[in-house]
């Protein structure tokens, strides 16, 4: 976890037991065991972060906001890292790819962008290899196999990427298969197409 996301509890001297009180109490749930809310409710009252209504002061707004802030960087931050600065570019080609509408057997063949966005961040940390580049030239010639057969057995853009084995439960990934592929033999594109043409 980044340091950065502390700096503003130790600007404040505010703790994350506090934090999370206060931020329960913004969002109107109660908070779980794991703290004394109690205890942090007194607290809370005399730093002046909450009013004798029992509502958030102006001063515990402020610090919940930069600490959401400092989230929402971080995060944005974890996905270039991992995912690459033209994260939202290489996954609008990838969903492309895939055919506008349903296919044969009642799936919609593209999944929104947020979507695709968490099974590649799974993706590039358990394939760390395996580039952009090499992603959709996999995904491309994996529709074009399956659009011979008339799109049958497509799986979904999402599900290419991953999808749990009924029978294993374990993660398997299509796409990562056919990315291996490719690497092992980089001509079989070439051979599929000559073939067929």
């Amino acid at each position: 976890m980044s340091h950065q996301l502390w700096t503003s509890l130790i600007r404040y001297n505010i703790s994350p037991n506090l934090l999370y009180f206060l931020d329960s109490l913004r969002n109107k749930i109660k908070p779980s065991a794991i703290i004394n809310a109690d205890a942090e409710r007194i607290v809370a009252h005399s730093r002046g972060l909450v009013n004798d209504q029992g509502k958030l002061t102006y001063a515990a707004l402020t610090v919940l906001d930069e600490f959401e802030t400092f989230l929402v960087k971080t995060r944005k931050k974890v996905t270039t890292d991992v995912l690459g600065e033209n994260f939202l570019e290489n996954i609008k080609t990838y969903r492309e790819i895939f055919p506008t509408g349903f296919l044969p057997h009642g799936e919609i063949a593209r999944q929104s962008v947020e979507e695709l966005k968490l099974k590649f961040i799974w993706f590039f940390k358990t394939y760390p290899d395996f580039e952009w580049q090499l992603i959709h030239e996999a995904a491309n010639y994996y529709k074009y196999l399956k659009e011979k057969d008339g799109f049958k057995f497509m799986s979904t853009s999402s599900y290419f990427i991953n999808k749990t084995d009924p029978k294993t439960r374990m993660l398997k990934s299509t796409l990562a298969d056919y990315c291996q592929l490719l690497n092992d033999d980089p001509d079989v594109i070439h051979r599929e197409t000559t073939i067929n043409h």
